[in-house]
């Protein structure tokens, strides 16, 4: 009888261990997959630290912490027009907790300029959201004589390649965007190009330099101190941080346009319910008055206009575009 009677005892105890341990088990699952986010989550930017990237990224990250209430983090892997820090996320585990601060450099131009890439745009992540849209500045040094686009032009024209562009690296969307209005405006100027905007914007302002585009952020502050001079936005309207500035449409170019966009995008096989949660909480805090006025407006971007639910079909139509612009360019984008 005590035989039988500690054999029961036994059994019920190995099986209420056994339950217990299921029970531990499926938490700690539920925990790790339904509980997001219950950790660090980094946004990764493809670009210089202190450059226009980081200029929404940091803000960014700072509020979505607050929101999610967790730490969020921006770590910066500059290199190879954006691929570096791309394979990077698109290697990382689709838990969301790695998130790339994606643009169409790394996702639309590089795969039409570049033949080979470690990763594929198209395969490899999942489109969250977008953050912010921008139009491409040109602008020159203070102590080089053109004061509008036609005046660069006349000089530009008098000496072939006497005129030295800076651009963000080969390939990149600075580079693109002067080969591109060299063409519209039948000049040639020598190319160098830098491994990021804060080091070209300097020997733009040392007069090392004399012309370059990129975002409104990165020329802004020198162009309030007045050490450099900007000649016409390549976007549909002018820029809020810089009014005074005509368009190229309004100087007489009207079909010449450079813009672009910043956003986030997951690793692939992200879960939707993840991505879905950081889309709904990036687009609240980027479409918010204190976002807005005190960053986009501030940095001269634009508000973003494709919500969530579009940005994958989005980024699709954005790469058939540069791919179309690039296939244009012919060889001028390799020199």
């Amino acid at each position: 009888m005590n035989r039988m009677i500690k054999r029961s005892v036994s059994t019920v105890f190995l099986l209420a261990f056994s339950q217990l341990f299921v029970m531990q088990a499926q938490a700690q699952n539920e925990s790790s997959a339904g509980a997001f986010p219950n950790r660090v989550i980094k946004i990764i930017v493809p670009f210089n630290a202190g450059g226009p990237a980081d200029a929404l990224a940091r803000p960014l990250a700072e509020s979505l912490s607050k929101k999610l209430g967790t730490a969020v983090i921006v770590e910066n892997k500059p290199g190879a027009n954006a691929a570096i820090a791309s394979q990077y996320v698109a290697k990382s585990n689709p838990d969301g907790y790695t998130l790339l601060f994606a643009s169409d450099a790394g996702m639309s131009l590089a795969p039409a300029t570049q033949k080979s890439l470690p990763y594929d745009p198209a395969k490899d992540f999942a489109g969250v959201t977008m953050v912010a849209q921008l139009s491409q500045l040109l602008f020159v040094g203070s102590s080089f004589p053109a004061k509008s686009v036609q005046e660069l032009q006349a000089i530009a024209a008098k000496t072939p390649n006497s005129v030295v562009y800076a651009s963000i690296g080969m390939g990149s969307q600075t580079h693109v965007a002067i080969e591109s209005l060299s063409r519209t405006l039948n000049i040639k100027m020598t190319h160098v190009p830098y491994t990021g905007a804060p080091p070209a914007i300097t020997d733009i302002v040392a007069g090392n330099v004399q012309v370059m585009m990129s975002t409104v952020a990165g020329p802004l502050s020198f162009i309030k101190a007045g050490k450099i001079r900007p000649l016409a936005i390549a976007g549909p309207e002018r820029n809020k941080s810089l009014p005074d500035v005509p368009t190229f449409a309004e100087v007489g170019f009207p079909n010449y346009e450079s813009r672009g966009w910043f956003g986030i995008v997951a690793p692939a096989k992200t879960p939707l319910e993840v991505t879905n949660l950081l889309a709904k909480h990036i687009w609240e805090i980027v479409h918010s008055e204190e976002y807005v006025s005190k960053v986009i407006d501030f940095n001269g971007f634009e508000v973003a206009k494709i919500p969530p639910a579009d940005f994958s079909t989005f980024l699709v139509k954005d790469r058939v575009k540069w791919k179309g612009l690039v296939a244009q360019m012919g060889d001028a984008i390799n020199n």
